[in-house]
């Protein structure tokens, strides 16, 4: 794969017209299937759907990150798949929000989702899952960055906007862990400095001092 262009010489404008081309696709996670209906006048989101969403993530940032082509696409994906597998039996919890009781069952739960399913997808699967969590190679260090952005684009919307002061997510929270989560992936990073700017000025974070009035 080579790279389209230097994404991070692009200014805060181009940046901004990349999201909302890409928040294109992500229209796929509203459409149902079986002719059902879905209230999109509340943010919801479904772990699959976080997933695509970061499958296809994916495809727009390994040109610039991996230029020559370096890591193993397939183990990747793999690791994307399979790494919130975790969250089946309990579900997901802000990371802001989650405890160390949070994680240890969250563990548990892993050990025994993977534990469940055919043997063909159980060690391809724990492994993949281990991997992430442990930030074990470039790989999963990419999948690891990828996951800490996606929200980014999920949350690019007047709607799903207001899940962060719903759940107290304030700007530092916000974004120490995706400045950590980036380092290494200056395109990544770029995008994270350009939006979070972006979400600040439209005051779109929690704030103590206002929580009164947040909704």
């Amino acid at each position: 794969m080579k790279p389209i262009s230097i994404s991070t010489k692009l200014s805060d404008e181009q940046i901004m017209e990349a999201v909302r081309q890409i928040k294109v696709a992500y229209k796929l996670k509203r459409t149902l299937r079986y002719a059902s209906d879905r209230d999109l006048t509340v943010h919801n989101e479904s772990v699959a759907e976080h997933v695509f969403a970061l499958l296809f993530l994916a495809e727009y940032f390994l040109p610039f990150e991996d230029p020559d082509d370096k890591l193993d696409v397939q183990k990747l994906y793999r690791i994307l798949l399979f790494h919130d597998f975790g969250e089946i039996t309990h579900g997901d919890i802000p990371y802001h929000l989650k405890t160390k009781v949070d994680e240890e069952r969250e563990q548990a739960d892993a050990e025994e989702v993977f534990a469940s399913l055919p043997p063909s997808l159980r060690e391809i699967g724990h492994e993949s899952w281990r991997a992430y969590t442990e930030k074990d190679g470039r790989e999963a260090r990419f999948a690891y960055a990828l996951d800490k952005i996606e929200p980014l684009f999920e949350l690019f919307d007047p709607i799903n906007e207001r899940s962060l002061k719903r759940t107290h997510h304030t700007y530092q929270d916000h974004i120490e862990r995706k400045r950590k989560a980036t380092e290494g992936f200056p395109v990544m990073q770029k995008f994270v400095e350009v939006v979070s700017k972006d979400m600040l000025e439209r005051d779109v974070f929690w704030k103590e001092d206002t929580s009164i009035n947040s909704k």
